[in-house]
Protein backbone atom coordinates (compact mmCIF):
# COMPACT_ATOMS: atom_id res chain seq x y z
CA UNK A 1 0.00 0.00 0.00
CA UNK A 2 1.25 2.96 -0.93
CA UNK A 3 2.30 6.59 1.51
CA UNK A 4 -0.39 9.11 0.60
CA UNK A 5 -2.32 11.22 2.93
CA UNK A 6 -5.34 8.99 2.21
CA UNK A 7 -3.64 6.03 3.89
CA UNK A 8 -2.14 8.00 6.31
CA UNK A 9 -5.31 9.31 7.72
CA UNK A 10 -6.63 5.75 7.36
CA UNK A 11 -3.99 4.74 9.30
CA UNK A 12 -3.96 7.38 11.86
CA UNK A 13 -7.99 6.35 12.44
CA UNK A 14 -7.12 2.75 12.81
CA UNK A 15 -4.03 3.37 14.89
CA UNK A 16 -5.89 6.03 17.18
CA UNK A 17 -8.76 3.09 17.88
CA UNK A 18 -6.66 0.16 18.23
CA UNK A 19 -3.27 1.07 18.70
CA UNK A 20 -3.07 4.54 21.16
CA UNK A 21 -4.22 3.28 24.51
CA UNK A 22 -0.76 1.23 24.85
CA UNK A 23 1.71 3.22 22.56
CA UNK A 24 -0.04 6.77 23.69
CA UNK A 25 -1.22 9.40 20.96
CA UNK A 26 2.37 10.01 19.55
CA UNK A 27 3.65 6.45 19.60
CA UNK A 28 5.87 7.26 22.12
CA UNK A 29 4.70 3.94 24.45
CA UNK A 30 2.67 6.37 27.32
CA UNK A 31 -0.51 5.18 26.46
CA UNK A 32 -3.17 4.83 29.29
CA UNK A 33 -1.92 1.15 29.72
CA UNK A 34 1.55 1.44 29.34
CA UNK A 35 1.93 1.31 32.91
CA UNK A 36 -0.41 -1.25 33.48
CA UNK A 37 1.52 -3.26 31.26
CA UNK A 38 5.26 -2.48 32.44
CA UNK A 39 4.00 -3.66 35.46
CA UNK A 40 3.98 -6.90 34.09
CA UNK A 41 7.27 -6.53 32.60
CA UNK A 42 6.75 -5.18 29.14
CA UNK A 43 6.43 -1.68 28.31
CA UNK A 44 4.81 -1.07 24.97
CA UNK A 45 7.66 -0.13 22.35
CA UNK A 46 8.04 3.88 21.44
CA UNK A 47 7.37 3.73 17.83
CA UNK A 48 8.85 7.10 17.56
CA UNK A 49 12.05 6.39 18.15
CA UNK A 50 14.90 5.47 16.15
CA UNK A 51 15.15 1.77 17.18
CA UNK A 52 12.68 -1.13 15.96
CA UNK A 53 12.65 -3.61 18.42
CA UNK A 54 10.51 -6.22 16.67
CA UNK A 55 11.40 -5.97 12.31
CA UNK A 56 11.62 -2.70 10.59
CA UNK A 57 10.62 -3.60 6.85
CA UNK A 58 6.68 -2.55 6.52
CA UNK A 59 6.05 -6.81 6.41
CA UNK A 60 7.68 -7.41 9.79
CA UNK A 61 5.69 -4.24 11.25
CA UNK A 62 2.35 -5.68 9.09
CA UNK A 63 3.36 -9.46 10.53
CA UNK A 64 3.72 -7.89 14.54
CA UNK A 65 0.38 -5.85 13.73
CA UNK A 66 -1.48 -8.92 12.65
CA UNK A 67 0.07 -11.55 14.98
CA UNK A 68 1.19 -9.82 17.91
CA UNK A 69 4.31 -10.25 19.85
CA UNK A 70 5.23 -13.98 21.24
CA UNK A 71 5.89 -15.65 23.42
CA UNK A 72 3.91 -14.01 25.99
CA UNK A 73 1.97 -11.48 23.66
CA UNK A 74 2.15 -8.85 25.88
CA UNK A 75 1.04 -7.25 22.40
CA UNK A 76 -1.49 -9.29 21.27
CA UNK A 77 -2.55 -9.59 17.04
CA UNK A 78 -5.14 -7.55 16.04
CA UNK A 79 -5.96 -10.69 13.12
CA UNK A 80 -9.68 -10.41 12.91
CA UNK A 81 -9.88 -6.77 14.99
CA UNK A 82 -7.88 -5.05 12.06
CA UNK A 83 -8.83 -6.34 8.03
CA UNK A 84 -5.42 -6.65 6.42
CA UNK A 85 -6.01 -2.95 4.54
CA UNK A 86 -6.42 -1.02 7.83
CA UNK A 87 -3.15 -3.14 9.10
CA UNK A 88 -1.72 -1.69 5.78
CA UNK A 89 -2.23 1.98 6.86
CA UNK A 90 -1.58 1.15 10.65
CA UNK A 91 1.93 0.34 9.25
CA UNK A 92 2.41 3.47 7.00
CA UNK A 93 0.81 5.27 9.42
CA UNK A 94 4.07 4.28 12.66
CA UNK A 95 6.19 4.82 9.63
CA UNK A 96 5.65 8.16 9.60
CA UNK A 97 5.92 9.13 13.41
CA UNK A 98 9.42 10.68 15.04
CA UNK A 99 12.41 9.77 13.37
CA UNK A 100 12.23 9.87 10.17
CA UNK A 101 13.95 6.13 8.56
Amino acid sequence: MPSTPESLAAGAQSYTKACAVCHGATGTGDGKLAAATAAYGAKPSNLADDVWDHGSTDGEIFVVIRDGIGPDFNMPGFKGRLSDAEIWSVVIYVKSLGVKR
